[in-house]
């Protein structure tokens, strides 16, 4: 029977319908996707906030360690040709 303003029913001659009619999802489904949605975006917020103020932090750390950098080796106390194998293998 096709009903032009309904949608389409198939039924077996005995009355039954040719396939479990669609229905919607239980309550118990949607609050659990709801949840899970959630949980995955509290994740991701947490990880954007961790990276937004750890970012600068790891930036400045960089330009106080190339300042100290520059500032040992302008007295004298950072040599690149002192730096051999021998002599880090000495301090461990």
């Amino acid at each position: 029977m096709k009903d032009p303003e309904g949608p389409i029913i198939d039924m077996t001659p005995s009355g039954q319908f040719a396939q479990e009619p669609i229905t919607a999802p239980a309550l118990g489904t949607i609050v659990l996707r709801v949840l899970l949605f959630t949980i995955a975006l509290g994740f991701a917020a947490l990880a954007f906030w961790v990276a937004l103020f750890t970012v600068p932090i790891l930036m400045i750390l960089g330009l106080v360690g190339y300042g100290w950098f520059r500032f040992n080796a302008a007295r004298g106390r950072f040599r690149f040709n002192k730096m051999t194998v021998s002599h880090i293998a000495r301090w461990r």
